[in-house]
């Protein structure tokens, strides 16, 4: 029996300008597996989650939450980005705490 990673990421990659923060991540999280991601600060534990919502847009790569893509719908081999409406409906599925929440 084979069951859908929660979360999935193929080859992702993210860029601020000229700095690569996000290299090629590939990962997958299993239902009800515990994860920690750590690392030093700068490192893009954060960036990398940002993009798990789709609060910042990939360069490269896929990232699937409960077997669906997030941000983009696939048609043949060509991605192409949600609009705003349908990307808040998604992520109200997602959870996510962010690092000032109390500000």
């Amino acid at each position: 029996m084979t069951t859908t990673a929660m979360v999935k990421a193929e080859g992702v990659h993210k860029s601020f300008g000229h700095i690569e923060v996000l290299k090629g991540i590939d990962l997958e999280v299993a239902p009800r597996e515990v994860f920690c991601l750590i690392g030093p600060s700068g490192s893009g534990k954060s960036t990398f989650l940002r993009c798990i919502n789709h609060l910042e847009k990939i360069n490269a790569g896929r990232l699937y939450v409960d077997g669906e893509l997030v941000g983009y719908r696939q048609k043949g081999d060509k991605l192409h980005e949600l609009k705003d409406s349908e990307v808040a409906l998604k992520r109200r599925d997602i959870g996510m705490v962010f690092q000032r929440f109390n500000l």
